[in-house]
Parts: structure tokens; sequence; C-alpha cells
């Protein structure tokens, strides 16, 4: 991994992320729309919860996933992802 750049190869459900972010403070995991078609994603619930975005939009996800297995550097890790009903300006695809 470049210390420079905090993005690395990693696996969610199956299929190749070219470049995932790495950041260990986000209060929330997100997936957006079309990262969430491309993986074929079937089993989702809907989400409880509003999120307020640190652009100051207050967003609505349009599905919770849980157990999503992600494998990064050799582990495995299970997380819960909600999903944005809607791209956000300057973010990643992830």
């Amino acid at each position: 991994m470049d210390e420079r750049n905090p993005s690395i190869k990693g696996k969610i459900h199956g299929q190749e992320i070219d470049e995932t972010i790495v950041d260990g403070g986000p209060g929330v995991d997100v997936i957006n729309k079309t990262t969430y078609d491309k993986l074929g994603i079937t089993k989702w619930e809907a989400c409880p919860f509003w999120l307020r975005m640190a652009i100051t939009w207050s967003v609505h996800p349009i599905g919770l996933i849980r157990n999503l297995e992600f494998i990064l550097g050799g582990h495995t890790f299970t997380l819960s992802a909600v999903i944005l009903c809607r791209e956000v300006p300057n973010a990643y695809p992830l």
C-alpha cells in the first residue's frame, strides 16, 4: 500500500474492487447505488435512520446491508453498510 494514497485492492461480495479507500473513522459504511448494482447484492433491509453528510445534506438510505463480507489485504471482515439512493458529489464510489 502506498502511504500517500490510502486505497488498496479489496473484495466485496466476491467481486474485486480496484480502489478501496481505507478510512478508520467513519460512523457508518456507505455504498452508493451504482456500486450496489455492480455487486449484485440482493439481500438488504429497510434503513430505519437518516444520515447527515459532511456536506450538510440529510439523506435517507434506501437500504441497509448486514453481514457483508469484505476482504482487504488478505483479512476478512464482516460489516454492515447503508445504500445511498443518489450519488454524493466529490465522494468515492464505495
